[in-house]
């Protein structure tokens, strides 16, 4: 997916390798593979997990990127890691109503989430008309 979405205050972007270093830096403190329920990985293993999110049809992931830390001006397809404070998934799993979705949100960056910029983590379950 190609796909990015801008907002007032964060753009998501799809998750891209380009990511995957700073992804694995934030998945190696305790407290957030705690809140996240989630085991440590290898950078390999990360990279690993990052192409099997692109892959997978029922799954997507978006990295949430700080507008006032972008440098420049974002043109859609550009990684800006630089801005990284955070990932949304999206998971598609029940097939029986193709239109819910659980949609998770973390904001890894704790400067960031103590601004109240999103919840820290937060899961809920949407549903498309």
């Amino acid at each position: 997916m190609k796909t990015s979405l801008e907002g007032e205050k964060v753009i998501l972007v799809p998750y891209m390798k380009e990511h995957v270093p700073r992804y694995h830096a934030w998945m190696q403190d305790p407290a957030i593979l705690q809140a996240t329920a989630s085991e440590p990985l290898t950078l390999d293993q990360e990279y690993e997990m990052q192409l099997s999110w692109v892959q997978d049809p029922l799954k997507q992931t978006f990295i949430v990127l700080d507008r006032e830390l972008v440098v420049g001006d974002f043109i859609h397809g550009e990684s800006r890691s630089e801005a990284m404070v955070g990932d949304v998934n999206i998971f598609m799993n029940d097939l029986d109503d193709p239109k819910l979705a659980e949609v998770e949100i973390m904001i890894a960056e704790q400067k960031r989430a103590s601004n109240k910029l999103l919840a820290v983590r937060s899961s809920k379950r949407l549903r498309w008309n």
